[in-house]
């Protein structure tokens, strides 16, 4: 089918306003926010409603044309936009259907913010479970559970996907599908793991290969009393994972942050910084902070004001962790960052980061060469591990600087899944290729799945390494 007869179609199944082949938007959704360069759509297309998006995905396989499914694209992972693909965008579905106080429940349309549905529930002193992931103000809901980003507040409060109650979701042959209580019509959303599998977490991590979520029900609760800050340094990173291995069994913390490696806080002296975040009930938090507190010290961590964790916390601003106000981390050129990430034992922590440090040293002539730097290696401590992000910064102004950073990104994944012992947490089109071949016989069977459920291949194919 010609493009021009394809815009007809869409525009008689979605109307003239929500149908773009014009080159001045397409090439709006070349990439993500990270390095990896993509193809660019035929068509762009805005549904409205979850029917509206099921009719494009029936006409793709009808014409065997792939479709790609955008959020706000607020990721480093690459994004893997097929060239010439249709590309579906989910931001006008954007409404907050139903606040529930009595099963402690919101439901939403995945086009929704983050910060919407917070500013929503704060007139009810109520809270998502979890505060959502890094893009707090840009990333949507559906795009944050279809890749289960890892969210603020993980150290208690878990993944972004252990919240989920239930969705609604478009498979790839346009079928519509409800998982949860709610697969039955005539029940409400309020558990997840109801009527046989969890089919809920078939589609949640997937990025948007299974199907195009729609709807998500989600845990709400009150907002608790208060909220407590604290800001260690550390000589010695090792005792600062060590520090942290014994909150997190003591339950000490809501949130713990590191720091290795990287620009260090401003006006601190130290080789290691550890972030606390406690929230609770007045007398709760009090006792859990000096708690936390006194393990610190314990591992000889010193204290330091906290202002720079509160002002992270409050004000979403990452570079608050490096006690500087928002901005740009380099000044001079844009740097980009092809990041990788994962999953380990804390203790672990300590062997990967020296891997990572010796790494750096020993390849320390090409940075210089090719213009590299080193944002952080810094964590999110989970309840029994911790997220590790490895972020390295290429020069966007060079093409040699760029080429480098992506075959470093390869190397560093090579290494940090497997001596490093990471287990990928953040795919994406470029690095599921290194990722992906690690998992053998799950792999197998994944490219299974995507085959059986997906036989055109039209749902964000490649993504993960499953398609063709």
């Amino acid at each position: 089918m010609k493009n021009m007869e394809l815009k007809e179609q869409l525009v008689k199944l979605l109307g003239s306003d929500n149908v773009c082949d014009e080159m001045a938007e397409r090439i709006c959704y070349f990439r993500d926010c990270g390095p990896d360069k993509a193809g660019i759509p035929d068509i762009v297309v805005k549904p409205g409603n979850t029917e509206e998006i099921a009719v494009v995905i029936r006409l793709a396989n009808k014409i065997k044309k792939p479709v790609y499914t955008w959020g706000r694209a607020t990721t480093f992972l690459g994004s893997g936009v097929p060239q010439g693909c249709i590309l579906l965008t989910t931001t006008r579905l954007d409404k907050i259907l139903k606040v529930d106080l009595d099963t402690s429940t919101v439901t939403v349309q995945a086009g929704v913010i983050w910060h919407t549905i917070d500013a929503v529930l704060k007139d009810h002193n109520r809270e998502l479970f979890i505060p959502g992931g890094g893009g707090l103000f840009s990333g949507t809901v559906g795009g944050s559970v279809a890749v289960n980003v890892i969210p603020h507040a993980i150290t208690e409060y878990g993944m972004t996907g252990d919240h989920v109650l239930g969705l609604e979701v478009v498979l790839p042959d346009g079928t519509i599908i409800h998982t949860g209580a709610s697969a039955n019509p005539d029940c409400l959303p309020i558990e997840r793991y109801s009527n046989g599998p969890d089919i809920s977490g078939l589609f949640m991590g997937a990025y948007g290969t299974l199907g195009i979520i729609t709807e998500i029900t989600y845990r709400i609760r009150k907002t608790p009393e208060l909220e407590k800050f604290a800001f260690y340094a550390f000589a010695d990173y090792k005792k600062a994972v060590e520090a942290v291995n014994e909150i997190q069994k003591e339950n000490a913390a809501t949130f713990v942050i590191g720091l290795f490696a990287g620009p260090k806080p401003k006006d601190v002296e130290g080789e290691a910084f550890i972030h606390i975040i406690v929230r609770d009930s007045e007398r709760e938090a009090t006792y859990r902070l000096k708690q936390a507190e006194r393990l610190c010290e314990s591992f000889n961590g010193i204290a330091h004001d906290a202002f720079g964790t509160k002002k992270y916390w409050e004000d979403h601003m990452y570079s608050w962790l490096r006690n500087v106000a928002p901005g740009p981390y380099y000044a001079g050129a844009p740097y980009m960052c092809p990041e990788v990430a994962g999953f380990m034992p804390t203790l672990q922590l300590k062997d990967s980061l020296a891997l990572l440090f010796q790494y750096v040293e020993d390849h320390k002539a090409e940075f210089e060469k090719y213009d590299i730097l080193i944002k952080g290696f810094d964590t999110y401590f989970t309840r029994n591990g911790v997220y590790l992000w490895i972020d390295t910064l290429y020069n966007e102004m060079k093409e040699d600087s760029w080429k480098y950073g992506l075959k470093l990104r390869g190397e560093l994944c090579d290494l940090m899944y497997g001596k490093g012992k990471m287990a990928a947490g953040g795919l994406g089109a470029g690095v599921a290729p290194y990722a992906m071949p690690k998992l053998g016989n799950t792999f197998t069977f994944l490219k299974q799945l995507k085959k059986t459920m997906d036989p055109n291949n039209v749902l964000n194919p490649g993504v993960l390494f499953l398609g063709d």
